[in-house]
């Protein structure tokens, strides 16, 4: 067992140093939903002269990369504690996070950064967006009303299982798959939310929407679609709280948001942020079952620059029929080199190789980094939760 790794026992002195790290206000809720997260992640923590000086939670969950899912630990709540930072602990425990999630087969890790250039030293790169639209109440579309269906409005506690399939049935661009324990924890934290739930006339759910407000905002966490019935039925319910909110917010998590599509697109405030940072801790396994876009590929070879010394190698890949067959090329001359933070975003979909090329994060033969960028998805990832 990592010597790092924390007990049930140390729980207290964990959660004291997340309230005093993050500057948080200890409640009855926010230490049950901490507790909950407590007992699912692998939790780090270094002593330093009998006090916790730094901890970090590996929370195993799962993620839907294009059809194939693949176990991915999120890493939340890096922390110090101000006399004990500056000393590497938080260092040290993000290695010995990264090895034990290659020794337990995880292949994916994903952050929300406070620093971009801190992780990326641990290897993690950009990989998610998120858009945020915000229109007036003045300016908010004209729906016209459905002649079809109808919404259900639901405090968040009652959703039904069926609105958990739905989601998982459109989680498809590297959002976690949401176990049951995922589901409740969320749902004890955003207990204040709420849903509205859109069905056809044979009381088949087709949509639903998950939002909440604050001060004079109606703020939108999630939205899902099956078809224009539904996002005209969803729409129109948002609409009727025009008289209620002055504004209007929704974060989508796909980065592409179509403002072409509202009748004004000038009505709308849009901005793309930053949301959260990927990982890939396991090469081989990402590749060899990765969701491959061309059914052949000549031989290639590409060397990945690496921390993690199972991943810091000359690879060869060849493609027949739709079969990858990946091995370690060490001594062969590479085609093409890049560091894994560059290959994490050409591999997810973030930036094409071509792109990053012309950036000069990408060098070698030209052609065949064409190649080799077509074997890659091209849609952009998408990611709801938050760790």
């Amino acid at each position: 067992m990592n010597k790092y790794l924390l007990g049930e026992n140390e729980f207290d002195k964990f959660y004291d140093l997340y309230l005093y790290s993050f500057n948080r206000q200890d409640s009855e809720q926010r230490r049950r939903v901490f507790k909950e997260r407590y007992d699912h992640s692998l939790v780090y923590g270094i002593m330093n002269r009998g006090k916790l000086g730094s901890g970090l939670f590996s929370i195993p969950l799962e993620v839907n990369f294009h059809g194939v899912d693949y176990k991915m630990n999120g890493i939340g709540d890096v922390m110090s504690a101000p006399e004990f930072g500056g000393h590497g602990g938080a260092g040290t425990l993000m290695n010995e996070a990264l090895f034990d999630m290659y020794k337990n087969h995880v292949t994916l890790s994903y952050l929300a950064p406070f620093s971009f250039g801190y992780y990326r030293q641990f290897g993690f790169e950009q990989a998610f967006d998120h858009t945020q639209i915000e229109i007036k109440n003045t300016d908010l579309p004209r729906i016209k009303n459905a002649s079809h269906g109808y919404v259900e409005r639901i405090a968040i506690k009652d959703i039904p299982d069926e609105l958990k399939k739905l989601y998982l049935d459109n989680n498809n661009q590297g959002g976690v798959n949401r176990a049951k324990w995922w589901w409740d924890h969320m749902l004890d934290k955003h207990s204040d939310y709420r849903a509205a739930l859109a069905y056809d006339d044979d009381n088949v759910l087709i949509g639903y929407l998950i939002y909440y407000d604050q001060d004079q905002t109606f703020y939108i966490h999630e939205w899902i679609n099956l078809n224009p019935l539904s996002r005209q039925l969803l729409a129109k319910f948002v609409i009727k709280h025009q008289s209620i909110f002055l504004s209007f917010v929704y974060e989508s998590a796909d980065p592409d948001f179509k403002a072409d599509i509202l009748e004004n697109p000038y009505s709308a405030n849009l901005k793309v942020t930053p949301y959260m940072m990927a990982r890939i801790v396991d090469l081989e396994d990402f590749l060899k079952r990765y969701p491959i876009q061309v059914n052949s590929l000549e031989k290639i070879y590409f060397k990945v620059k690496d921390t993690l010394e199972w991943n810091d190698h000359t690879w060869a890949l060849t493609i027949n029929d739709g079969k990858v067959e990946l091995s370690n090329a060490d001594g062969e001359g590479a085609d093409l080199e890049l560091t894994i933070q560059t290959l994490t975003k050409a591999m997810f979909g973030y930036r094409d190789l071509n792109s990053l090329a012309d950036y000069g994060l990408v060098k070698g033969d030209l052609t065949k980094i064409k190649h080799l960028s077509k074997v890659f998805v091209s849609e952009k990832p998408q990611l709801i939760d938050y760790f």
